[in-house]
């Protein structure tokens, strides 16, 4: 099971189905929404529900950049070299409703994150390391599990990779001034 977890098949299986995520988390910062998500309100604690980046036009960019991203998969499926591989590959077959899945789960799932962050008192853009790199992952992976198998081989690589794509990410983010913080 480890050396399977480790391959560049898997690697290149579990890239292709989180790439509307990877999108949607990656590029809804550049969009400045003003509607937040939590409407202003706190929660019974007294504390915003959720952080001020929150907002309902990240949720809907996010949607719709997933599902953009999945329809450019879809239309580049047939023409990749799928074949060159040397075993057979588990590509998911892209689409619209997938695509939506998956960037919707990436905005809940970060949304999931600043609601938790909210409740340990961790300012709205505060560093809460793993937590801040894998919840629009593993959001991604529910809502999509809704509608196709994922192997625990995608998820573990991805868990494991996806934190230093984040952090490099961010910085990157940061030093581009599209970030306040570099995480």
């Amino acid at each position: 099971m480890v050396a399977e977890i480790f391959t560049i098949y898997t690697f290149v299986e579990a890239l292709w189905l989180v790439l509307p995520a990877y999108a949607a988390n990656g590029l809804v910062p550049l969009f400045k929404g003003k509607k937040r998500l939590d409407f202003g309100r706190n929660f019974l604690d007294g504390r915003p529900i959720l952080g001020k980046g929150k907002t309902l036009e990240g949720l809907v960019i996010g949607s719709v950049i997933g599902i953009i991203i999945a329809l450019i998969q879809m239309i580049f499926f047939p023409v990749l070299p799928w074949g060159l591989s040397d075993r057979p590959l588990t590509i998911i077959p892209m689409g619209p409703v997938l695509g939506f899945l998956l960037g919707f789960g990436a905005m809940a799932g970060d949304s999931a994150a600043s609601f938790i962050k909210r409740r340990f008192n961790i300012r709205s853009g505060g560093s809460a390391p793993i937590l801040d790199q894998l919840d629009f992952l593993f959001g991604a992976f529910l809502f999509a599990s809704l509608a196709v198998t994922i192997k625990l081989e995608w998820v573990i690589l991805m868990a494991i990779l996806t934190p230093v794509f984040h952090y490099a990410a961010c910085v990157i983010g940061y030093l581009l001034k599209i970030k306040k913080e570099p995480w």
